[in-house]
């Protein structure tokens, strides 16, 4: 496909979301992550590590703090680079991907990589 939009002149941003999944909240039965590390891989609150925080509205929050969530992300968005071949990225709800436990941090773990990758960086 997207050989094809080159062919005819179009470059091809993917809107990734990588912010949150399906999972929804602490109720429920696992969608995604949640049953495999839900401490892992979602935003918990520390006094109450049953219940996600919700920074994006939907229930939960991935949380990119954690170096192998982090290393997830990176690696399918450097697929999409070096195999599938797209120009870019827009990311849903992009400033989740910067947000630390302190808050919002432009040298966080998530844009700090992608500013150290040799084929995210550009």
């Amino acid at each position: 496909m997207v050989a094809h939009f080159y062919d005819v002149g179009v470059e091809v941003i993917l809107d990734v979301v990588y912010n949150h999944t399906g999972e929804g909240n602490d109720v429920g039965r696992p969608l995604s992550f949640k049953g495999i590390d839900n401490a892992s891989y979602y935003r918990l609150l520390p006094d109450k590590p049953r219940y996600y925080i919700n920074d994006t509205g939907v229930g939960n929050t991935v949380n990119l703090s954690h170096p192998r969530v982090l290393q997830m992300v990176n690696d399918s968005l450097r697929y999409w680079i070096t195999e599938m071949h797209v120009d870019g990225f827009r990311f849903d709800e992009g400033t989740i991907l910067g947000r630390e436990w302190a808050g919002f941090d432009q040298g966080g773990g998530f844009l700090d990589s992608c500013r150290q990758d040799p084929f995210l960086n550009r």
